[in-house]
């Protein structure tokens, strides 16, 4: 992969075969001897062999040209839901450097090189304790570390003596008002709350317990819109998605369980999901989805028996839920929860896109999940390859519409400054 930091000094000329434009209802366009013209960081034209060629603004800057002839050229993938505090590897580990602040910038460091060797060049953390991913969305902002756009939230909203004490210290109720005035402070993109707890492992369909009443939940939603900050929110079980959905919530994260009335609810109110089954499928890693592990699984324990059969239950019940969520409108994005047990950063995002393909997606519909969707939930002007847009691109080897498995071939990544 060869990164391509486009600034706006340079102008750019950029030779192309395939286009995925991701704006269209036909997504690829397929030219010989086409051009892209990137100026100020923005895509200015794009022109046949038998065009005339485009006239910079600014003819005396420096002119680079490529050859991306061979290559299919599409928008940028973006990741929904991840945690650069954790590494997808040892837990316990990954908890310890945080207080290690040279092995933490090495473990963050690969962690961003990795993801933005994917194709990604936006994430979006779903926070941590000890606000590293706000601290690293500095660092890459500076230019401090190569990385793809952090969308950072801080930490996390939970109640005290509930579930997720390593993502957020616990909040009484009457202290949330204040929270919501310090994360403004700290400048964080969004809020992350947790409203239930996580999906069981040994037991089908059981999740931990709701955290907030409706009213609460509501008070917190309508306090973080007020301050301009949107709300993603972990919630599994349909309980639990219907309450948040109801509250008025920005993003389900996780969603496991929920019910098509809910789905129904969701599209109605423009409420986008997340679904992340790559966290839950890495589980059962030598079963019916080993398939999409293969290659990158380290020494960790894998489930028994028993507890591989819930989790085989559980992505298939999730996988039925996305198609159901695509037929009905809800905008699906794409997010892998990077740093969960068995979940790299940057690796794990084609895997989640496979699963979308077992869940019956197109890999049209699947790369509009991974883009224009993706991008617009993190409030990007990203997802087409379009004249006056951002010059945010990514080259493949291959046709992704093909095999969506080409979308592992990056070849290019243009990162505007």
């Amino acid at each position: 992969m060869e990164l391509i930091k486009i600034t706006s000094t340079q102008n750019y000329v950029i030779k192309i075969g395939n286009i995925i434009e991701g704006g269209s209802e036909s997504p690829v366009k397929k030219y010989a001897d086409r051009y892209i013209y990137l100026e100020n960081g923005r895509i200015a034209s794009i022109t046949g062999a038998g065009d005339a060629s485009y006239q910079f603004t600014q003819p005396t800057r420096p002119t680079i040209s490529l050859d991306l002839g061979g290559l299919t050229v599409l928008p940028p993938l973006v990741d929904c839901h991840v945690h650069m505090a954790l590494d997808g590897l040892d837990f316990s580990a990954a908890r310890q450097r945080w207080d290690q602040p040279d092995e933490l910038y090495t473990q963050v460091g690969a962690q961003l090189w990795d993801t933005l060797c994917h194709g990604i060049l936006a994430v979006r953390d779903g926070g941590d304790l000890s606000g590293i991913g706000l601290r690293y969305r500095e660092l890459v902002a500076n230019d401090s570390l190569p990385g793809p756009i952090i969308r950072a939230s801080g930490y996390a909203l939970r109640k005290p003596q509930k579930y997720g004490s390593f993502l957020g210290r616990g909040i009484p109720t009457e202290m949330l008002d204040s929270t919501l005035d310090d994360l403004t402070r700290l400048k964080v993109d969004q809020i992350k709350v947790l409203v239930s707890g996580v999906v069981s492992f040994q037991e089908y369909a059981r999740v931990g317990p709701l955290q907030y009443t409706a009213d609460e939940l509501k008070a917190l939603v309508e306090g973080a819109h007020s301050r301009g900050l949107g709300v993603m929110a972990h919630a599994s079980s349909d309980e639990a998605v219907a309450m948040a959905v109801q509250a008025g919530v920005d993003t389900i994260e996780h969603g496991y369980f929920l019910s098509r009335a809910t789905l129904e609810l969701m599209a109605k109110n423009k409420v986008a999901w997340i679904p992340t089954v790559i966290p839950v499928a890495a589980q059962e890693a030598r079963g019916r989805f080993s398939r999409f592990l293969a290659g990158k699984q380290e020494n960790r324990p894998l489930a028994s028996p028993p507890a591989s059969n819930v989790i085989a239950q559980t992505v298939e019940r999730q996988l039925s839920m996305i198609s159901e969520a695509h037929a009905l409108g809800v905008t699906l994005g794409v997010g892998t929860d990077a740093g969960a047990s068995g979940v790299r950063h940057g690796y794990s995002y084609w895997q989640e896109l496979n699963l979308y393909r077992q869940a019956g997606l197109t890999p049209d519909e699947i790369i509009r999940c991974a883009t224009i969707n993706s991008a617009h939930i993190l409030g990007l002007d990203w997802g087409g390859i379009a004249p006056e847009r951002p010059a945010a691109m990514i080259a493949v080897s291959g046709n992704p519409l093909a095999d969506i498995g080409n979308l592992q071939n990056i070849a290019y990544v243009f990162q505007p400054e």
